[in-house]
Parts: C-alpha cells; structure tokens; sequence
C-alpha cells in the first residue's frame, strides 16, 4: 500500500493561526488570511445571489405567474435523498406562497430513474406546470412530450449536462454558465429556488434538509457549499423537524449531529424508502408537523433499512463471487457482476462494495425475471471518468446518466459481453496501472502526543468534512506496535496499541480492517485521525487508524 502526501505541507502561519493548521489549509486551497477567515467562519452571508443561476429569473416569472393564477403545480422528484429533500424543499416553499401543488416521484423498480412517457401522461392531465428537481435535465426527449401536452415545464437540476438540453421553458443547472458553485446537489438547486422566491427567510427555514442532501450526494463540502452543511447542522442540532426527530429515536442517532451522522445515520435511511418501496414516505416524514405521523413512518424507514442492509449482504457476497477470478487479472480495468432479480435499488451499494474492496471501477446489473434489458449501476475510483467511459459505450447502451464516479444504465441482454469487452478496452487505453492502484493520502506527519484537547478543538474547525473537504488524515511512521486484536462482531474490527518515537502512546481503532490481527507487526507506520473520546467521565485522545503497514526503512 501506498501511503502518499495530498501535497506540499507550506506550514508558514496564516496570521494568528498555527503553522501545520495552515498546512492543512493550504492544502484545501485556503492560501491567504482572508480565506482562512472566510473558510473557517461560514455564514448564510456568504450564499450567492440565486438570481445568478441559469434560468433563474425565467423561473421565477413563470412561477409567479402560475401561482397568481391558480393553476396546478407539479414536482417531479427522484426516489433518493437527494431527491426526496429537493422535492420537500420545494413543495414547502410553493405551500406558503399558497400555489396549488403536489408531488410526484418515480418507483425505482417501475419507473427508473428520471421522467418517463407515462408520468408525463399522467401530469398533463392534473397540472399546468411541471417542476424537476434533481432529474430532467437528460430527459430531452421527455421534455419535448411533456410540452406537445401543454405543459410549462421548468427543470431543476445538477447532473452532468448531456449532448442536448430538453426544450423545457427554464432550465435551472449549475454546471450552465459561469455559476460560482457549480457543485450544488439537487436540494441546494430546489434551495437557490426557494431562496429566489422567498429570500434569505425562506432559504434559512430549510437549510436542514438542504444540509442533509449535500452530504448524502457527496458534493463537495466547499464555498457555497460548506455554508449549506455547517449552517444546517446548526440548525438541525437546535431545533429539528418532528420528523427528523423521530427518525433519530427510532435510529438511536445522538446529537449533536455531525455530517457524518447525516452521511451514514440519516442518509441511508432515506434512501432505503427508494430502494425498496415508495420513496414518498420520506417527503410526508420531512414536512409532517404531527408527532404519530412522525413516529410510524420512522419505524417504517428503520425497518426497510434493515431489511436494506440484509438484502445488501446478499446480493455484495454474490458478486464479490462472481467477480473473484477477474479481480486477479491486472487487464481486467472494470468489474462486472449480474444477477438475476437482483433488487435495482441495492446493486450501486455492491457496486461501490467492489470497487472499494479491489480499487477497479465496477459495474452490477439486475436481470429482470421477465427477460428484459438490464439495469446497472455503476462505481468508479478517483481519477476514472466512468461517465466519459460510458459515452465511449453509448451505442451498446439503451440508456445511461450520472457523474465521474457513479453512474447508472440501461442494457439489453445480449449486448453485456461487449459492454464488458468495450468498458475495459477503453480504460486500457486511457489509464495506466498506476491508476488502479490504491494510494492512500495524508496530509501531514504529526507525532500523536501533540494532540490534546486544545489541538483538537482547533482541529474541529475544519468541520463539515466530506468530498472536496476531506477529514485530516495524519502519517504516525515507525511507530513500535504494543498489541494488534480482534474486536467487534466476528472480529471485523481491529484495536491498535503502540508507541510513537517520542514515547507517546496511541490507543486506535482500525474498522473492518481485523485480519491485520493475523499478520502482527513490530514496527509500523499508521494513517490516523485523533478523536477525543469520553465515556464514564474519562476523557481520552484516540485514534481511528485508516491503514497501517511494515514500518518504511
């Protein structure tokens, strides 16, 4: 394994503040005072000017216009928490201007992902007006059906642009035009409508579910951004929606919440309404005001993620079969695994599983048990354009959308060989090995006795971490390895105690990482973040450890 520095550690002050924190800084693109002050001290006045999106003022005359007259609205979502946050969003904003409005999201085992002829249909004959979020904007053909109907059709939306845009009458995108976050997920867009609409007073009321849908669709956790997170969670952790605190009781999530507790608590159980039945549940629990209403629906959402996750290990440990032979050979650049009946809803988590598991980008289909076309998902690693290498394969392929790092697909059958074949001549030739070896960054070698309760409260000023933010990740080498056992259930965990050069002793854990137990080490070099931890009124620096190897000569 290779253990690689982010970049040079320039650990000259910025200002007042520490020489390895502006290290850590700069190596987040912060290089002046003024950033650092800006960076560190987020706030809602740092937000953009809405009306600087594309399509922005179209949008907003259009709305406006429809609200004025009364006439039916349409939201039409996606079956994620992105999508279930961006249409809550909306849907609560249009409620106060008093629009006549309602929502709609697709069934992922039905439907599939985006507009489709039927609910285009279907709206036609109920509303005047139909409104995207988090979908449309690779649905032209979509579109242009919805307006031969009669439709206005406004599209919100931050996937990655196609060839054509849809022939909609707004399009609200912030990879269009010059934007200076064009990053947002599709909450944040649904956010900057609603901040159009209603101002800086609209925007705050619903920075909490904006908050929770940036870090679930992993954008990066910087400018606009960051100050969506860090100004969400503030408010998520002083006073919560009745459905939100609801779902916390029922999934024994503490406060304060951090991104991480939206990340991996909250955002899982979103998504398991989408990935197993109907994803409209999510949007009554978001804007419910009743506690029962609350409390059923998060014991519903807990038990369909348990559900979830057993149907995960399931389908995970089927692939990892599969693709066991083909992982051994270095030719092979791409994974691929199908099953038949696999639930379309989980196959981007086991495509995610062996991606991180052998570091190749990986692909899972679902076979229909009617025999129709497959539906993939799709997971690449850092560095392999997976959306680039799709288009490369666009004639193979009935449909396909999504980002550098994961996607989505349409195949039919007969056409899964040569997608294969195609996948990987494509990346032989665009990427060499060095690509598809795991490298693991750090930002900077920090003896682990320097951290104390001060330090890591500095630290914390990093905080939200995430894509584009990463959390700090620092080299500990030679340390002298006390002990190395199994913990946790069937000893998937792995608990580390060792000294550093300068007698500081480190106390870890290393999670899923328990068969490092049978290899035991004397010297080692670890990459670790501190922590404080405090349980019976003892307070304690730990580590989590993120990859341990042989001490480097």
């Amino acid at each position: 394994m290779i253990f690689t520095p982010r970049g040079p550690a320039d650990q000259t002050p910025l200002g007042s503040l520490p020489g390895w924190f502006s290290a850590l800084l700069r190596l987040r693109g912060i290089g002046t005072e003024e950033e650092a002050r800006r960076f560190l001290s987020p706030s809602p006045e740092g937000l953009h000017d809405p009306l600087l999106l594309s399509g922005m003022e179209k949008a907003i005359r259009l709305i406006r216009s429809a609200v004025a007259a009364g006439e039916r609205i349409m939201i039409f979502g996606d079956y994620d928490a992105d999508g279930v946050c961006a249409v809550s969003v909306l849907l609560e904003t249009l409620t106060e201007l008093g629009a006549q409005v309602s929502f709609r999201l697709p069934s992922r085992h039905a439907d599939g992902y985006g507009l489709n002829e039927g609910a285009i249909r279907e709206i036609a004959e109920k509303a005047s007006l139909l409104i995207t979020v988090d979908c449309g904007v690779s649905n032209a053909a979509e579109v242009a059906l919805a307006k031969s109907l009669g439709l206005t059709v406004i599209v919100t939306d931050h996937h990655q642009l196609p060839a054509e845009l849809p022939p909609a009458d707004a399009v609200l995108e912030p990879l269009l035009g010059d934007y200076p976050c064009p990053h947002l997920c599709g909450a944040g867009v649904a956010l900057k409508l609603c901040q159009a609409l209603q101002g800086t007073e609209g925007l705050l009321k619903r920075l909490d579910l904006a908050a929770i849908a940036t870090v679930a669709d992993v954008v990066p956790l910087l400018g606009e951004n960051r100050i969506i997170v860090r100004e969400g969670l503030r408010r998520l952790n002083a006073a919560r929606r009745p459905g939100l605190e609801a779902l916390l009781r029922a999934s024994g999530t503490g406060i304060p919440l951090s991104a991480d507790d939206l990340a991996f608590r909250i955002a899982p159980r979103l998504n398991a309404a989408g990935r197993l039945g109907d994803a409209g549940i999510c949007v009554r629990l978001l804007l419910t005001g009743r506690e029962e209403t609350a409390r059923a629906a998060a014991e519903q959402l807990e038990s369909m993620n348990r559900a979830r996750q057993a149907q995960e290990r399931e389908i995970t440990s089927a692939a990892l079969a599969q693709v066991a032979d083909s992982a051994a050979l270095p030719e092979e650049r791409v994974l691929l695994a199908a099953g038949e009946g696999w639930n379309p809803g989980l196959i981007g988590l086991a495509a995610g599983k062996l991606c991180e598991k052998f570091y190749r980008p990986a692909v899972v289909l679902s076979l229909p048990e009617d025999g129709g076309p497959a539906v993939g998902s799709c997971r690449s690693v850092p560095g392999v354009h997976l959306f680039e290498a799709l288009q490369a394969c666009g004639d193979l392929l009935l449909r396909f959308g999504g980002h550098a790092q994961a996607a989505g697909l349409t195949v039919a059958r007969e056409n899964i060989p040569a997608l294969r074949e195609r996948l990987n001549a494509v990346l032989l030739e665009k990427y060499g090995e060095e690509s598809f070896r795991r490298e693991m960054q750090y930002d900077l070698a920090m003896p682990f006795g320097v951290w104390t309760e001060e330090t890591l409260e500095l630290l914390g000023q990093l905080e939200p971490t995430g894509c584009g933010n990463p959390p700090p990740v620092f080299l500990l080498p030679g340390a002298s390895v006390q002990s190395m056992r199994r913990v946790g259930r069937d000893g998937a965990h792995l608990q580390i105690t060792a000294l550093d050069e300068n007698n500081s002793y480190l106390r870890g854990i290393a999670f899923s990482q328990g068969d490092a137990a049978d290899r035991p080490l004397e010297d080692a070099d670890f990459l670790y973040t501190p922590a404080v931890n405090r349980f019976n009124g003892r307070t304690s620096i730990e580590a989590r450890v993120f990859a341990l190897r042989p001490a480097s000569p």
